[in-house]
């Protein structure tokens, strides 16, 4: 772990994500440090700003902790890079399926580092207040209850995925070669430190979009306690404090659900009152050269660029690529009659967007070239052929088609894409993983996320009532004009929250962790088909709830770091 955190260190002066970093990066050659840098109010301004930006790294290329690997979301048809999917395929597989899955894993290495690293920015902000002498008490008080909220929140990450994780405090400015991983529930109690000093220090609002208010920290505290219940180390009042701190951000009505689901994802309503707390991005902030945006509005979806009638850029699906692909269990969760969100989530048609020849078939622009029926409703072959007579181009691509083309499992690689993250400003990014040009705002904590953990809080601190009500207000404002969704009582039980979360929140980066937190991953093994296929018993091993430490974290430290049972 040496090399890892001396890196971090350096990296405060040369590698944020801001103006900052440039002016740093630029000037150094004049003696700029960190000492002399962070020494009034505008050093420190910058740097708490490099906090929030340093959340980019999680996010930004190809976050597949969070997605692969679960009962909504498999991997699909890898692009190469240079001519060759080498490594790309290597990860997928291994967290997709688990079997392969090794401390060598890049996507891994990763991640556990990206998160120190923006442990140590927000160390050196926690450290550094107090030298500041323009800082007044008033205003450093919220930059700590800031950071501390996103230091937190990478704890959060990091104990979620890898169990006992060293806890680091200090800003590190030499190398150091070993670090002792804390346990769990240690891990677990500086969280909870952390999000009550946030949660006292932080504004109620801010006329800053994007910074952490009270409410944020209320809600991933909220989530920490949920959390927490579910371990063996957990107190008796976790999910009562997560009901509570959840209801409470309810109550307050600061924040408030958008009146329609789709609204909630219009690219010109980004900072809407729903978003408790987002990665900002902003296409200003985007290099010229190499991408600093993320993936999000192309990743879910499949090549139709390949196909005769589509630009491979366009502005109306963007380059789309089949990292992530929803699995047929996912559409199954919807009632397409009733439930609003299908339509929001998904595109079920897709238009030529230039002319041009299929065979010796015309096409023209806006012709009906893809449609995917909904896989509860009957589309009969008479409907197909009425279908095909208005549109001669269009190719019906039916639900049992909506899986892969590769490992003899007979599917089309086509299936509906996930939609609601279509960026209309997000420019060419080129065939490279490091280089995708999105600069919408990732959603990290939605109000309509409050009502499920109030929800998830409440059935376990057995109010199943309460949970059914929370459960409602989410349905009800996903429903169709005339119909209801509305639940009983009985319907409620864990699975049914998480099916409930499936629905609500496809592609938001958060399915793994709602499965490792409620012990269901055995949902992935079932309908996951190409995890299904390579564990055909349906048995979780109980490591496959922990990823592996990083080799490289292992073969730095000079003390024998340990790694997770297992691996």
């Amino acid at each position: 772990m040496k090399k890892i955190f001396c890196y971090i260190a350096i990296g405060l002066l040369t590698g944020s994500i801001t103006s900052c970093s440039k002016f740093l990066e630029e000037n150094n050659l004049s003696g700029i440090t960190a000492e002399n840098f962070y020494t009034d109010v505008a050093g420190y301004e910058s740097l708490v700003r490099s906090c929030y930006a340093s959340l980019r790294s999680i996010y930004d290329i190809n976050p597949t902790l969070f997605e692969y690997g679960t009962d909504i979301m498999t991997r699909g048809e890898i692009e190469p890079v240079s001519g060759t999917v080498g490594d790309l395929v290597i990860r997928a597989t291994a967290l997709n399926e688990y079997k392969t899955l090794t401390a060598d894993n890049s996507a891994v290495d990763r991640f556990f580092k990206s998160a120190y690293s923006g442990i140590q920015r927000c160390n050196t902000a926690i450290n550094r207040a107090n030298d500041i002498p323009d800082l007044s008490n008033e205003l450093r008080d919220r930059r700590l209850a800031e950071v501390r909220f996103i230091r937190a929140y990478y704890y959060y990450l990091l104990v979620e995925n890898f169990g006992n994780v060293p806890i680091v405090e200090e800003e590190i400015n030499t190398a150091i070669t070993h670090f002792e991983p804390k346990s769990e529930q240690e891990v677990y109690q500086f969280i909870v430190s952390d999000l009550e000093h946030s949660v006292a220090g932080a504004d109620i609002t801010t006329s800053d979009f994007g910074r952490v208010t009270r409410d944020a920290s209320k809600h991933l505290l909220s989530l920490i306690y949920l959390t927490r219940g579910y371990k063996a180390f957990g107190t008796a009042t976790d999910f009562t404090k997560a009901a509570e701190l959840a209801e409470e951000i309810i109550g307050a009505g600061v924040y408030t659900l958008q009146p329609t689901f789709s609204a909630v994802f219009d690219p010109e309503n980004q900072q809407n009152k729903e978003v408790l707390f987002s990665v900002q991005y902003d296409p200003s902030s985007l290099k010229p050269s190499l991408g600093t945006g993320n993936g999000q509005n192309v990743l879910f979806g499949w090549r139709q660029w390949r196909e005769a009638g589509f630009h491979e850029e366009t502005e109306i699906y963007n380059r789309r690529l089949s990292d992530f692909m929803p699995t047929q269990f996912l559409y199954t969760l919807y009632d397409t009659h009733k439930d609003t969100r299908y339509d929001a989530t998904f595109i079920s048609q897709f238009y030529a967007t230039k002319d041009d020849v299929k065979g010796n078939s015309p096409i023209q622009a806006g012709d009906l070239r893809f449609y995917f029926p909904y896989p509860d409703q009957e589309f009969s072959a008479e409907d197909e052929a009425e279908l095909k007579a208005s549109n001669p181009n269009v190719e019906v691509v039916r639900f049992d088609a909506w899986k892969q083309d590769f490992d003899g499992i007979g599917g089309k690689m086509k299936f509906p894409m996930i939609g609601k993250f279509f960026d209309p400003e997000a420019t060419a990014f080129g065939n490279s993983e490091n280089n995708h040009r999105s600069s919408r705002d990732i959603f990290i904590f939605r109000l309509s996320e409050t009502y499920l953990i109030a929800a998830e809080a409440c059935l376990k601190a057995g109010q199943a009532a309460k949970a059914a009500e929370m459960l409602n207000v989410v349905r009800n404002r996903a429903a169709v004009v005339g119909q209801s969704l509305s639940i009983s009582v009985a319907d409620v039980t864990i699975d049914f929250i998480l099916d409930e979360r499936a629905r609500e929140q496809a592609g938001e980066y958060k399915r793994w962790l709602d499965l490792k937190r409620t012990r269901r991953l055995e949902r992935a093994f079932e309908h996951n088909i190409l995890t299904k296929m390579v564990n055909p018993s349906g048995t979780v091993d109980e490591k496959y709830y922990l990823r592996p430490i990083p080799q490289t974290v292992i073969d730095r430290d000079t003390e024998e770091y340990p790694q997770n049972d297992g691996y």
